[in-house]
This record gives C-alpha cells, structure tokens and sequence, in this order.
C-alpha cells in the first residue's frame, strides 16, 4: 500500500475505533431512556459503516497495487540499448579506426555483462513482487474477514435491546419532605405529617387523664378489652412479685405487723421469735394474705406506670419485668452475705460456738508470738472438742469454713487484730503444741 493510503488507513482506524468501543459499551445503572437507546443504535451504525468503509478503501489500494504496470520485464533490455546508442553516437566522430572498434568491441562486452545484470537485477525485482502480491493477498483476507465479523457483530447489537433503569441511582444532597419539582400537597406535607402526630400525642393524653380520673383501676377497660386485660393482670402480677424479692420476701418489714394482726403471739411461737428478732417459717395462711397483699401493691404500681408512660401498659410489663429480675440477683446476694436474720436455734448453735472457741483459744492459742496457719487452729479445734472431730457429724455436724469464720471474728476482737493473709496464715498468733496431748509429734 503507498504511503498516501496508509496514511488514510491509520487515519480511519482512529476515527472509527473510538465509535466502536463506544457504541458496543454496557449500559450502565444510571438513568436511561429510550433516546439514549436509539443513540446507540445509530452510533452502532456510524461505526458499521466506518469500518466497511475502511475495508473498502484498503481493498481498492491492494488492487491498484497490484495493477501497477512498473512492473516491466523489458525494463532492463531498453536501458541497454540506449547507452549502446549513445556509444555508437559518441564513437562516429571518432577518426581512429582501430580505437574505434575496440571501444566497440568493450562496449559490446560492457553491453552484455549489464544486461547479464540487469536480468538478476529483474529477477529479484520479481520475487519482491510475488512476495508483495502475496502479502496484499494476506491483507486482503484479514480486512474482509475483519468487516464480516464487525458487520454481523453490529447487526447482533442492532437487534438486541438493553433493559432500561428508571431509577436513578444517586441521593440529593439535602433531603426534603417532597421530591425536587414537585409541589408540597396534602398528601406528601411534612408539615401536615407533624401536625397529625402531635394531634395524636395531644388526643392520647387526654384519654390517659379521662381514664385517671373515670377508671384509675382500669376495671372498665379490662372488661371491655381482653388484650388489656391481660396486659393489667399480667404487670400487676409481675410488679407485686418485685416488690415481695426488693423487700426481702419473708424478711420483709411488713410480715411482723400483719403477722401480729392476725395471730395471738402467746398462741404461735413463730411469731415470739419474729418479735424476738430471729426468723420464723410462715404459716399457709399468712403467705396467701401476703401474696394477695403484694398483688393489691402491684396493681396500685402498675396503674403509676401506666399513667406515667401515657396510657402503654405493654411499657409497665416489661419494666416490672426488668423489676423482678433486679430483686432476684439482690434476694441470692442476701442470703449468700448471711444478711438474713438467723433462726432461735441457730443463734443459740452459734453462741455456743463462740464460748466453745473462746475456751479453746484461752488454752490452745498463744497471742502476740510466731504465725500459724488456719489447718493448725482448726485441726487443734477438732482434738479439743470430740464431738467436733468429724466434720460430717450427724448430730454435731461442723464445716471448716465456720471454724474459720468464728477464728476471724475471734483474732479481730481478742487475738492480734490482723486478718488472714492470701496464704491462709494468721501473723501474732500461735498453738500451742506442748498444751496439746493428741497434737502429733
């Protein structure tokens, strides 16, 4: 191909490449319509006809190529004869014969070894030829099957239609109450919007207030709705309950004043030792009187709530709920704390402990020398007192852990006054072996 029409070619393949990338690109998610669809179809089409156009272009090039006429086999031969002429003419007016025809006779010779090379001059003048034929040949078949492939490629797109999105897939950068462009009406006005939930607000405390000062025990409403119903019944229930677990269910302060209402005191001895200040079992009764008392304080604090919360008894529920839950996690540290009033028989159990322990420690325990562990004072303890000697005792059962608390209160009050390190040992106190006979050797 000359260099004109490679020029033109590269030309058209840049104008058409970018048409074509264009044309054949996925349609994104953004907005699109109809018109844009038909867009791409007629830039399908530019395209099309761009590349046919270039195919053609190179095809007309490849043929004037190939029906150049310099290519002349008696290209060579004309030259030859012409310089022998001029030979001839040049040598005429010579007057020296014999210089004459040996000049001659060496241009005749000269004549032939040029035209010897000028045929090897067109013989490879020939293949370079055939080779360019052949190459243009090659071109030709690349280009055509180049422009089918683009043209059943663009009649493929032609036909297919591509889905549009409606929806844009971008947000305003401030955000309204209507859409941008359209009017704010009665059916989209936030204004109004706000207005209707303060109406609403307005017209539920109203109603909470009617029903205070009508129905404060909401009887009326349970009768007429059995959701609510058993909403009240339920947080009554469960606000009764809290209060029976925070108080300190049967050491609750109200047990002793209903309990000597109700009972004679000469008559039960739980309640001599309730007056007395130890703890005592309730009776059947009692407990059924309490419970029904505790439900009355229920309703009287699930009806506060209710109001409170502006008429949502399902709010009331679950704050009883969460209620129950908090006094029951504090009742269990009650009792693992010994916070609970010890019954008649276990306070005496545990004076008896205290004077046992305080004769063992006045002849067993030495204050104000040495260190001793705990396994030394309670192991001493057991040998001084056999009915203490075994730990699982029927009659006198004893654990180590109590030995070691009434040793703590006991090293407080009368031995060194330290407290038992990490390791178990008591600083300024000692046992004394030699006091002991059963103590090992």
């Amino acid at each position: 191909m000359p260099s004109l029409n490679s020029s033109i070619y590269c030309c058209a393949l840049i104008i058409a490449t970018p048409l074509v990338a264009e044309a054949f690109s996925t349609v994104d998610g953004s907005a699109t319509t109809n018109t844009a669809s038909g867009k791409t179809n007629k830039q399908q089409r530019v395209a099309t006809v761009a590349l046919a156009a270039v195919g053609l272009s190179s095809l007309n090039d490849d043929d004037d190529d190939t029906s150049d006429g310099s290519n002349n086999l008696f290209r060579g031969s004309l030259n030859s004869r012409q310089r022998r002429q001029t030979y001839q003419m040049h040598h005429s007016s010579s007057r020296d014969d014999f210089a004459l025809r040996m000049q001659s006779e060496q241009s005749s010779w000269r004549d032939e070894d040029n035209l010897d090379d000028d045929n090897d001059d067109q013989n490879d003048e020939d293949l370079i030829t055939a080779t360019d034929s052949s190459s243009n040949n090659t071109r030709r078949k690349f280009l055509s099957t180049m422009l089918a492939t683009t043209t059943t490629a663009a009649l493929t797109t032609a036909t297919t239609t591509t889905t549009a999105n409606a929806y844009e897939q971008a947000y305003p950068i401030e955000l309204t109450s209507t859409p941008y462009g359209i009017p704010e009406t009665s059916s989209n006005s936030l204004t109004k919007l706000q207005q209707e939930r303060l109406s609403n607000k307005k017209a539920k405390v109203a109603q909470t207030q009617n029903e205070l000062t009508n129905d404060p025990l909401g009887l009326q409403q349970m009768l007429d709705n059995p959701k609510m119903f058993g909403l009240t019944v339920s947080g009554a229930t469960m606000w009764g309950l809290a209060l029976w677990l925070v108080t300190g269910s049967r050491s609750n302060p109200l047990v002793t004043p209903v309990a000597n209402v109700l009972f004679n005191e000469k008559e039960e001895e739980w309640l001599q030792d309730r007056n007395d200040g130890y703890f005592g079992d309730l009776p059947l009764s009692l407990m059924i009187i309490l419970s029904a008392l505790f439900v009355w304080l229920g309703v009287l604090l699930d009806r506060v709530v209710y109001f409170l919360a502006e008429g949502d008894a399902a709010v009331s529920l679950q704050l009883a709920g969460v209620s129950v839950i908090g006094g029951a996690v504090w009742e269990v540290g009650r009792l693992a704390a010994k916070e609970k009033a010890p019954t008649r028989v276990e306070y005496e159990r545990d004076v008896l402990l205290y004077q046992e322990f305080d004769e063992f420690a006045l002849k067993r325990l030495i204050v104000g020398q040495g260190s001793c562990h705990r396994s030394d004072v309670i192991s001493a303890f057991r040998r001084y007192n056999p009915k203490y000697r075994r730990a699982d005792s029927e009659q006198y059962p004893l654990a180590d852990i109590e030995i070691e608390r009434i040793l703590r209160q006991w090293n407080r009050q009368f031995g060194s006054g330290s407290e038992m390190s990490s390791a178990g040992f008591f600083s300024g106190i000692t046992v004394d072996g030699a006091a002991d006979a059963f103590a090992p050797r």
